[in-house]
């Protein structure tokens, strides 16, 4: 005797099914877009020095996250303002850094090549996928049941 499953239970199966292979297909994407973007962002723009000066922890219930500040002459002018991308191991240190408009950001690549390492092996599976849909024969259109 075997179960067979409720309308309800299969439609829900498929929903999660659905969600998980969803995900599956997107977070290579967004891995590899987001290192990407952190590369461009911190590779291109103005090279300025900046004495990384101090760094403060938000820690909240569910998150933390570090904010740093860091002092740079920018035409002869001495700035101090955030610095994006730096942490507390770089504080008392002379760094080079990207100025872009108004923000500052490391040029530490750790980030930019983790999601980047994480994310274009992973994109094999979509690209298989997508592979696999675009090479299968479809249907003729005689050979289809009639309804």
């Amino acid at each position: 005797m075997t179960h067979e499953p409720a309308p309800q239970e299969t439609l829900t199966m498929r929903v999660i099914v659905n969600v998980l292979v969803t995900a599956i297909m997107v977070v290579p994407f967004v891995l590899v877009g987001a290192g990407l973007w952190l590369l461009a962002q911190r590779q291109f723009g103005e090279k300025v020095e900046a004495e990384v000066i101090t760094c403060d922890f938000d820690i909240r219930y569910k998150t933390s996250s570090q904010h740093c500040t860091a002092r740079w002459t920018e035409d002869g002018v001495e700035k101090i303002g955030p610095i994006q991308g730096s942490g507390d191991h770089e504080v008392g240190k002379t760094i080079t850094a990207t100025l872009r408009g108004d923000e500052l950001y490391s040029r530490s690549l750790t980030l930019p090549l983790i999601l980047l390492g994480l994310g274009l092996p992973l994109l094999v599976l979509p690209i298989l996928w997508f592979k696999r849909r675009l090479s299968r024969p479809s249907t003729p259109q005689g050979e289809q049941g009639v309804r």
